[in-house]
């Protein structure tokens, strides 16, 4: 068949008094290899369409989803009509009403080398300037169009693998910084959290808990026309804009729960959505997570993401100040704030980024309800919410109050409807204050966003008006948020970044060189290094007065709580000039040692860079090591015996010192058992805290033989509780209070009130007496530090 045999079926197709393409014509072959073209057609779908010259015509097919990189995945590929060879060179606008209308490209063009040309199978190797290497076009159905195209050989720059099911990056609630020089600074968008998966033709919108929206939000799907051929991850929120502009949530609402199709082309129309672009997490083989923001953002802004559904809004070199109050005066949310040297945290809170907020928002888990006055008897008059707290290592929802106003009489009816399934007799708040009278509960699994006046020091909403649900969080991830300082959100975060994994900080004037910030310590739980650092760093306000002018023994796990471990007396040779030390004589060396001495947080944050997980301190200061500041017991469960039956004993030692007219305070060891601590701060003894010590823990062993032990030997201890009363020695440490400890999760030994004490006994519950890091900010939050009356509190030992 001649070249203008095959080319009967193209003009056919074709009216050339309208279209620009070009007419089949008798030409002579060109000398030289055989050409190819890609070229990107942006027609009713985005489609990318390979010609290959051959014979002297330009065998076509059209690619759905561009050509593959990689010889893992195979791509479509429809066999179309054969085009002239004219195409090869052609790009233009086909009219709207003639075949293929829509906008020609040529993405890219060159020659290529034929290694096989069958009926069923074409192989050629392509040297373009985009599309280089060997391919294979195969047939792959019933019918002649259709075909695949795969590729041979691998690609010359090995290509990071596309992501699936990211977790968004979150930002702390803060305060502005004083300095914010190295942030970048955006709008705070009153939307929903998207992370968008973009391959040539097809796109993926998750929320932040992973729930597949893209069929609720279809004008954004056009947003791979703008990306063409590349492929993409980014990070943006769907916003909906009223009248004046200015972000809805209110608005966003009534695209949120609908799925049927006709409701959202409705909706599409009514109330539209922009997908706003702030983050770019992959491009093109390369994953960008590790890369800092200012890359991402500069690689971002290249792509030109900027359409009718979709934008990508500037971004500010520091002025957060002025931008804040800007956003004020507009009736913005706030602003928030990202460091431009930091890397992108999959769904962690490192500080890097802060949200700034003009009013106070956040977002509830829903518990129950209360009925209305008059014509909303029968419907919800106020909803009663709360927020997730630990209370012994497990999340228990805590009541925050009633929200009672900004309803519709329609969001009214539609919160009726969404309650009545759920509704349950069981009171889902386990703990804060008590709940109306009257209440009805549910299951606690909706969230709602909600506007407030204040919130008091319990935790408790005043003035709180319902701005909507929230389908894009879980109800287990909604905790309350309160802002803290900028500088104190995250010491890693300010880090800046050096060759070999390391990075630098300045604490307190002094430069630290930090290193594998990333290191998991924690594998069970994924707590790295950098987090370490960044918790003791918080922590050190109610930590630091318990470790300073002490001799601190380190126990560090340079490989993670799973990996071995080495206790360090001696300071170490390699400290800063400035880290302070004192010489206390051991007996067991025969000659005096150098201990590390905590006074400040720079010290706090070096020893946490050198994986020191666990301090141990002394009962004495260093000046008078003779004189213990307190008198420790150290209740130690032996199996099947545990903290519930330390807790037991801990109470009639309470009850034994009240007795005695002694105060007494109890902490969890972080590990599987207590310690009770009588503070002295006096001039009382070794030679006198530890015989009474003894005398102690055998009169407790006289009345409950049965239950406790005061000796060491392990024939003794199965099933009940050591009281250690040895650890009342001037060589001997016990974990300091707030230290975390080398466990599966970090927990952390943690000061009691003694209500919680008799109530974990009265429930039987041994997990009230266990709370890791995040649990143990939150209750110093909210109770302050329970074991401050040990710096001060002054008794003397009575004779027993």
């Amino acid at each position: 068949m001649s070249p203008m045999e095959k080319l009967d079926e193209y003009e056919r197709k074709r009216d050339f008094g309208k279209t620009a393409e070009p007419a089949p014509k008798r030409r002579r072959k060109k000398k030289g290899a055989p050409r190819f073209v890609v070229q990107e057609h942006s027609a009713r779908r985005l489609h990318w369409d390979l010609r290959l010259e051959h014979e002297g015509v330009a065998a076509s097919w059209a690619i759905p989803n561009g050509i593959p990189e990689t010889p893992e995945e195979n791509r479509k590929a429809v066999h179309t009509e054969d085009h002239p060879l004219e195409y090869l060179e052609w790009e233009g606008e086909i009219p709207k009403g003639s075949y293929g209308a829509g906008t020609m490209k040529i993405w890219d063009a060159g020659t290529y080398e034929l290694e096989k040309w069958e009926p069923g199978k074409v192989m050629v190797e392509f040297h373009g300037e985009r599309l280089q290497g060997r391919y294979a076009l195969f047939r792959a159905g019933k019918a002649e169009k259709d075909w695949m195209i795969h590729r041979i050989d691998p690609p010359a720059r090995e290509r990071d693998p596309f992501p699936e099911n990211v977790v968004p990056m979150l930002a702390r609630l803060s305060e502005l910084p004083s300095d914010d020089g190295k942030w970048a600074v955006e709008v705070k968008w009153d939307g929903i959290r998207a992370i968008a998966y973009c391959k040539p033709g097809r796109v993926e919108l998750q929320t932040r808990n992973l729930n597949d929206v893209t069929v609720q939000y279809p004008e954004v799907r056009r947003i791979t026309r703008a990306l063409g051929s590349h492929e993409a991850v980014l990070d943006g929120e769907l916003v909906a804009f009223d009248e004046n502009g200015k972000p809805s949530f209110e608005r966003l609402q009534q695209r949120t729960h609908n799925t049927d199709p006709n409701v959202v082309r409705r909706r599409m129309e009514s109330h539209p959505v922009v997908y706003v672009v702030f983050d770019l997490l992959y491009l093109d083989g390369e994953d960008l997570c590790c890369e800092p923001y200012s890359r991402r953002r500069e690689l971002l802004e290249g792509l030109d993401l900027n359409g009718e559904s979709w934008q990508t809004p500037g971004h500010s070199g520091g002025h957060a100040k002025e931008l804040l109050a800007a956003s004020k005066e507009q009736g913005l949310e706030g602003v928030m704030l990202k460091r431009v040297d930091s890397t992108y945290a999959p769904g962690k809170r490192t500080g890097a980024w802060l949200k700034v907020k003009n009013v106070s928002r956040q977002e509830f888990v829903i518990g129950g309800w209360t009925a209305g006055e008059g014509r909303r008897k029968s419907s919800v008059g106020a909803l009663l919410v709360g927020y997730f707290t630990e209370d012994g290592g497990k999340p228990v929802l805590r009541y925050g109050g009633k929200v009672g106003t900004g309803f519709t009489e329609s969001e009214l009816a539609a919160l009726t409807a969404r309650l009545a399934p759920l509704e349950q007799k069981e009171n889902p708040f386990g703990a804060g204050p008590k709940t109306p009278k009257g209440a009805h509960f549910v299951e606690p699994c909706l969230v709602a966003e909600v506007e407030f006046r204040e919130l008091t020091k319990e935790g408790v909403v005043r003035h709180g008006a319902y701005k909507g649900l929230r389908e894009d969080k879980s109800a287990t991830d909604v905790g309350l948020e309160r802002p803290v300082a900028a500088e104190a959100a995250s010491i890693t975060a300010g880090a800046t970044k050096r060759p070999r994994n390391k990075a630098a900080v300045t604490v307190e004037g002094h430069e630290l060189e930090l290193s594998n910030l990333d290191k998991v310590l924690y594998p069970q739980t994924g707590f790295t290094k950098g987090e370490l650092i960044d918790w003791y760093a918080r922590i050190g306000e109610v930590l630091l007065p318990h470790l300073r002018g002490r001799p601190l023994t380190l126990k560090r796990y340079p490989e993670g709580v799973e990996g071995k471990h080495f206790y360090e007396k001696r300071c170490p040779k390699h400290r800063p000039d400035w880290v302070k030390t004192a010489s206390i004589y051991s007996d067991r060396h025969k000659g005096e040692i150098d201990y590390c001495v905590v006074e400040d947080t720079a010290t706090l944050v070096w020893l946490a860079n050198l994986a020191d997980i666990e301090m141990h301190t002394s009962l004495s200061r260093c000046a008078e090591m003779e004189r213990p500041t307190a008198m420790v017991f150290d209740l130690d469960p032996g199996a099947p015996a545990d903290i519930l039956d330390c807790a037991q004993v801990a109470v009639w030692l309470h009850g034994m010192f009240e007795q005695l007219g002694l105060s007494c305070y109890p902490k969890t060891s972080g590990s599987k058992g207590m310690q009770l601590y009588v503070p002295l701060n006096s001039d009382v003894t070794y030679a006198e805290t530890k015989p009474f010590a003894k005398a102690v823990a055998e009169t407790l062993e006289q009345r409950f033989g049965d239950r406790v032990v005061s000796q060491m030997s392990k024939a003794k201890r199965p099933g009940k509780v050591l009281i250690d009363w040895s650890q009342n020695d001037r060589h001997k440490t016990t974990v300091c209070v707030y230290s975390l400890r080398a466990k599966e999760r970090p927990t952390v030994s943690t000061p009691l009130e003694w209500d919680e004490v008799e109530a974990a006994l009265e429930s039987g519950k041994a997990d009230q007496l266990a709370f890791d890091h995040a649990a143990v900010l939150e209750r110093i939050e909210e109770k302050g530090d329970l074991f401050a009356p040990l710096l001060s509190e002054e008794q003397q030992l009575p004779q027993i």
